[in-house]
């Protein structure tokens, strides 16, 4: 592969840099309704964004400060865009033509926040962690498919780097270790077959989890003196679990301050109809209905009725009420994990597609039509790129399907079906662990928009290049 960058790479890079500050200094710094909590280091809050943001403070001051952490966003964008094009493009025979198709797929998710979607923002000029979430998980997904591809040291170091930043970045990004693992074991297992080399990299996978939970209580005893991990985790699967559940689930709560909570928020839940019962017909509009309840049920019920409660009766303040508010928050989910899983499952079922739809598109109609038919063409030219005859080896169908295990063809990894196996994986880990803890909207799901379509620019190319062969399966 060539390493020297040409004057095409550079054009890529200044126009990348180009289209993420123009909407630095156009829009400049956006603020959401999270914005706060990161900017005042909340409790509730993963290290590493409010971390970045302090550091921003400390330099240019309190008034001045979000503009240049938009700057450099949009700088970071800019490199993540770029580096995943010339990665690409070297692993593609140095096509120009895929290296601009990358980068023009990380432009079109930009160009849809911004202009298209309610928000009218752009994530990369948001205070808030997809600010550096989205680059960072597109430099996490680069370095994994380097080290798959070439295996090199230096690839592994730069995913295990991305997936620790990312995993203090925000809760959800443990869906990278556990595509880590998936891939590991999908190529150390299934097609080498190297079990030390599988048991180091898990070994190496739980030591960021290890890791992250470290920082995570070092970053509150530094700037709170409290050896704790952030607060806050069980709201959202109670939220879910109030959402399903029924009145008879009260009789599981054997705790009379428990049963007590139960009973208050899921009255005012129901009142405003914010249970499953109220929910219209269809996983489309069941998705719907969820994800307008769980915020209401969370924000709106259940942390005035708990934080009323700490405050009022045991009271404590700060630190001791957040950490009481989780110790309230776990014992209810425990209990209430022990109801009839008919409507759990349904939700989750809905709302885990819902996540698949809106990690390359929009859920509406049409659009979940579109789904459907692009991940059918992803994964028939996935299909066809593992099971080419021509490039594995010579033999009938039936005898190429049991040499596949048997005679390790799928040990040389091909660079397209590689990318293809990663995204593709990100995406199900994704949509599979969301989903069964908070509403899949498109802010948790997009991190794999662009490189969707990166992927399977790469596996038509392919298929253009070396033209359709009837002999093969």
């Amino acid at each position: 592969m060539k390493k020297k960058l040409d004057k095409w790479d550079i054009c890529l890079l200044a126009a990348a840099l180009g289209f993420y500050l123009f909407f630095a200094f156009y829009d400049g710094p956006a603020l959401t309704k999270d914005s706060l909590s990161y900017m005042t280091m909340d409790l509730t809050r993963e290290p590493l964004y409010p971390t970045f943001l302090w550091i921003f403070r400390r330099i240019f001051g309190e008034e001045g400060y979000l503009m240049p952490v938009v700057v450099v966003q949009s700088i970071l964008a800019a490199y993540a865009a770029w580096k995943l094009a010339v990665t690409v493009k070297r692993h593609k025979g140095n096509s120009n033509v895929l290296a601009l198709l990358s980068v023009a797929f990380q432009f079109g998710v930009t160009i849809l926040c911004r202009f298209v979607a309610i928000r009218r923002s752009s994530y990369i000029n948001c205070i808030m962690t997809e600010g550096i979430g989205l680059s960072l998980y597109v430099l996490f997904i680069v370095q994994l498919y380097q080290y798959i591809t070439e295996e090199r040291a230096r690839n592994l170091a730069g995913t295990v780097i991305f997936a620790f930043l990312l995993v203090n970045l925000r809760k959800q990004m443990l869906v990278t270790i556990c595509l880590m693992a998936a891939v590991f074991i999908l190529y150390y297992l299934i097609k080498e077959r190297k079990i030390k080399r599988l048991a180091l990299l898990l070994a190496l996978m739980a030591g960021i989890f290890l890791a992250s939970r470290f920082t995570d209580k070092l970053y509150n005893y530094c700037f709170r003196g409290v050896w704790v991990e952030h607060s806050g985790n069980s709201m959202g699967m109670l939220c879910t679990l109030i959402y399903t559940a029924g009145e008879e689930d009260a009789d599981l709560f054997e705790d009379e301050t428990l049963r007590g909570f139960y009973e208050e928020i899921s009255a005012e839940a129901d009142r405003q109809g914010l249970k499953i019962t109220y929910a219209p017909e269809g996983w489309v509009d069941l998705s719907s209905h969820y994800a307008d309840s769980y915020d209401a049920i969370g924000y709106g019920i259940i942390n005035p009725v708990v934080q009323g409660y700490i405050k009022e009766y045991d009271g404590y303040t700060g630190v001791e009420a957040a950490l009481k508010y989780d110790e309230y928050c776990n014992a209810m989910v425990k209990t209430l994990l022990g109801q009839e899983k008919g409507d759990l499952v349904k939700v989750y079922v809905s709302n885990t597609w819902k996540g698949f739809v809106n990690s390359i598109a929009r859920v509406n109609r049409y659009l979940n039509l579109y789904a459907i038919a692009a991940y059918l063409l992803y994964l028939g030219l996935y299909a066809h790129r593992i099971f080419d005859t021509d490039r594995i080896f010579d033999t009938d169908r039936v005898s190429k399907i049991r040499c596949i295990w048997k005679n390790k063809s799928w040990a040389k990894p091909d660079s397209s079906a590689a990318m293809a196996e990663i995204v593709l994986g990100g995406i199900a880990v994704n949509s599979l662990v969301v989903g069964a803890m908070i509403f899949c909207q498109p802010r948790y799901m997009i991190y794999s928009m662009g490189l969707f379509y990166t992927a399977l620019s790469m596996m038509i190319y392919d298929e253009v290049k070396n033209g359709w062969k009837t002999d093969r399966i």
